[in-house]
């Protein structure tokens, strides 16, 4: 298992300050990868209700099972493991999920259901001693952009990413989280 806290900036971006980004930076359309990530959460919203994140990341040549934990403004306590091709078949089609430490220490009262799944092409690139990341992402029937910056520190992240931002008259925008995205929406739906 694998426990990171990950400090991380993130805003929405319109399709053109997208390919701005991606043009800005020199990315060819050859260098994103796409990743398939299924979210999940209990009957009774558990996860939701106390601002975390549980997660199946798909990748093309790995599996990773994440749950994200805040611990304080843009700061998340992130524990990652792996899981085999067979582990993560058995989660998408029967919601059976292997022994996993960090979610039996919650004594889950109600079971896990998949509450959303959502497809991003990611390109990640070094940038001031981060990682910037550009994301396309498509969700039900929603398209969006976004652009992440993680850093070590919370101060320096801020300003390095603000910066950015302003250096490409990007309007800095509330961006909540793809998973709070992708529930909204739903919700939506449901009326």
């Amino acid at each position: 298992m694998q426990i990171e806290k990950e400090i991380e900036f993130k805003n929405l971006l319109t399709k053109q300050e997208f390919e701005l980004l991606v043009s800005f930076f020199q990315v060819d359309q050859k260098d994103f990868r796409s990743q398939t990530n299924y979210y999940f959460d209990t009957q009774d919203n558990f996860f939701k209700d106390n601002g975390m994140g549980f997660r199946l990341r798909v990748l093309r040549d790995q599996n990773e099972l994440t749950l994200k934990q805040p611990i304080e403004k843009h700061v998340m306590e992130e524990n990652t493991v792996h899981v085999s091709d067979q582990e993560r078949d058995a989660i998408i089609n029967q919601t059976a999920f292997p022994s996993i430490p960090f979610l039996e220490q919650f004594n889950l009262l109600s079971p896990l259901k998949c509450i959303g799944i959502l497809q991003t092409n990611r390109v990640q690139i070094p940038f001031k001693s981060g990682t910037l990341f550009l994301d396309h992402s498509i969700y039900s029937q929603i398209e969006d952009f976004e652009i992440e910056y993680e850093s070590s520190d919370v101060k320096y992240g801020e300003k390095v990413f603000n910066d950015l931002l302003v250096s490409h008259n990007i309007p800095i925008r509330h961006t909540d989280k793809k998973i709070a995205r992708l529930v909204k929406y739903n919700n939506k739906l449901k009326g």
